[in-house]
């Protein structure tokens, strides 16, 4: 039996009704939902440490010029240089190791969000740093040469100078810190500039050290 036109396309559209429509697959699966991106955390850390970079370059640019000197010099120290007492110098050494461990105190608690650790650091750092800048004071002030006596002279005040320069910054750093963290601002995740902060710190005691070492233990 012959099956006509009509019949033919009516089986058609009945077999094509019959067959479930095909679902289109998406190119890229659903997401969960909204994605909150992280903060940026901040670039103090790495500022600082960039400062510090460059300021050490000034500090061994000073040095280099000393033992330059020391090396073409038949009398040196000088008398009034050899005469200079190593007491009080010696205290702003010790100043200076108690106050590396109070800044690191400091950051350690930050770390552990303990902020009440944290404020008692940066407090008895800024005391300590106080304390050494009086004292500095005190030895320049009491210095029986003038600055442009002898080379070495010169340097016992540049470098006393350069060391109080970075006390004085240092301070008022750790100042802001403090009364930045009383209110709340810093945590485990956030305390980037505290960081900063003690990274300025300790680099200020390595210049004290230094001084120490090269004008009143090995001059």
């Amino acid at each position: 039996m012959a099956v006509t036109e009509t019949e033919a396309t009516e089986a058609t559209e009945a077999t094509e009704a019959a067959t479930p429509a095909e679902t289109p697959t998406p190119a890229l699966p659903p997401g969960a939902g909204p994605v909150t991106l992280p903060e940026p955390r901040g670039l103090s850390p790495f500022g600082m440490a960039m400062f510090v970079a460059a300021d050490a370059v000034v500090l061994g640019s000073l040095l280099a010029a000393y033992y330059a000197l020391r090396a073409q010099s038949f009398g040196w120290p000088p008398k009034e240089g050899a005469a200079l007492s190593t007491y009080l110098p010696t205290m702003l050494a010790i100043t200076a190791f108690m106050s590396a461990a109070s800044v690191q105190w400091a950051v350690w608690s930050i770390r552990r969000n303990d902020q009440r650790n944290c404020l008692f650091g940066l407090g008895l750092t800024a005391f300590l740093g106080l304390a050494a800048l009086n004292g500095e004071w005190y030895e320049l002030s009491h210095l029986r040469f003038p600055i442009g006596k002898h080379p070495f002279d010169t340097f016992v005040y540049v470098l006393t100078g350069f060391h109080m320069a970075h006390l004085i910054v240092g301070v008022v750093l750790l100042v802001v810190m403090l009364l930045r963290t009383t209110t709340g601002e810093f945590s485990r995740d956030e305390h980037g500039s505290i960081t900063a902060a003690a990274t300025f710190w300790q680099f200020t005691n390595v210049v004290w050290l230094a001084a120490y070492f090269t004008l009143w233990v090995h001059p």
